[in-house]
């Protein structure tokens, strides 16, 4: 926070202000089992939501039910190709891992702890009891970090049952806590003709919707937050900036949209003009 502070005050204040367990990876709590704190899983999501976005509401969400439907029989398609006691990804991450723990150093210090160094002087405790690395990232991501793998390997050298690294990995990474999570499907339905009649004695009728100028909008709203990064990287919208119009002179709207207000008197006309001698 203090070199953070030298480089920009302003977002040091800012900053400050929110509780460090909402943002900093040192203090969050590893209950998700995962140090992303970016929205990129519902913005995804949200992207392939842009083709029902337009839709009536029932149309939506029928669009919706669909896409899931679809989406969640194709994944368990793909559940169907793997093999392996973790999911594709958390293999691949893991033998990533893998690799990086052959230049580290595990050191038996009792009551299930190591010392584990390795290259540009890192070096870190283990506890095998409590699953916990002082760099934190097992314990946030649930995947066994370099340090953790080092660790295992050194106890398997010693004669110590303790499985391969992959049995270290948090149930959340399995293949078959994966195929729970797809296990139950979306069923079929009926289509509108064939719905049952609603009970409710008031007619639903819809809102006065009247016709707006220009292309209809699908992108989502921004939120204040990200409209103020916009405005300070200087990449705010047309819609952000002010625009004069050419027939008028007034500001806030353009020509095409001009409905013909007067324009306002300059500040300070009719000075300077000389009486009629």
């Amino acid at each position: 926070m203090e070199e953070l502070k030298k480089l920009n005050k302003d977002c040091y204040e800012w900053l400050k202000k929110i509780p460090p367990q909402h943002w900093s990876r040192s203090h969050f709590t590893g209950r998700a089992h995962s140090d992303v704190i970016l929205n990129n899983l519902c913005e995804t999501f949200n992207g392939k939501l842009n083709e029902g976005r337009d839709k009536p509401i029932i149309t939506c969400l029928e669009f919706i039910r669909e896409y899931l439907m679809k989406k969640i029989v194709n994944v368990e398609k793909a559940i169907g190709k793997c093999t392996g006691p973790l999911t594709p990804t958390a293999m691949q991450t893991l033998e990533n891992i893998k690799k990086k723990a052959e230049d580290y150093r595990s050191v038996f210090c009792g009551n299930g702890k190591y010392q584990v160094s390795g290259p540009w002087m890192d070096q870190c405790a283990v506890d095998v009891v409590q699953q916990t690395c002082s760099c934190r990232k097992w314990e946030l991501t649930g995947m066994p970090c370099k340090h953790v793998v080092a660790t295992i390997w050194e106890m398997r050298k010693n004669s110590k049952d303790v499985g391969i690294p992959e049995t270290w990995v948090h149930e959340v990474y399995w293949l078959k806590t994966w195929k729970q999570m797809y296990s139950f499907k979306i069923e079929p339905i009926n289509g509108r003709s064939m719905w049952e009649k609603s009970v409710c004695p008031t007619t639903l009728v819809p809102p006065k919707h009247g016709v707006t100028i220009g292309r209809p909008k699908k992108k989502r709203r921004k939120s204040a937050y990200e409209i103020d990064d916009m405005v300070k990287g200087n990449s705010a919208s047309r819609i952000l900036q002010s625009v004069t119009c050419s027939k008028c002179n007034n500001i806030g709207h353009n020509a095409r949209s001009c409905k013909g207000q007067k324009a306002s008197a300059p500040s300070g006309s009719g000075k300077g003009k000389g009486k009629a001698g």
